[in-house]
């Protein structure tokens, strides 16, 4: 996988993630509180400019109340 892949899928992953908090219908002020992230760092996540990791996934997906493979739950 090269890079311009590699950052195309963490694209699709920040925008499955904001997929499913708004389908939840929660702010992004109100996943970071559920997730003791900042919400500059949800941010982030979400527009797909960093890559986050395993733990952060977990935590994420545990606020959401789904599996963190539902998260990957996207067309690349």
């Amino acid at each position: 996988m090269n890079n311009l892949e590699l950052d195309i899928f963490v694209k699709n992953l920040g925008k499955s993630i904001k997929d499913k908090r708004k389908s939840c219908k929660i702010t992004q002020q109100e996943l970071a509180y559920r997730c003791d992230i900042e919400k500059p760092n949800i941010v982030r996540i979400e527009t797909g400019r960093t890559n986050p990791t395993t733990k952060t996934l977990k935590i994420i997906a545990k606020a959401l109340n789904i599996k963190v493979m539902d998260l990957f739950n996207f067309e690349e």
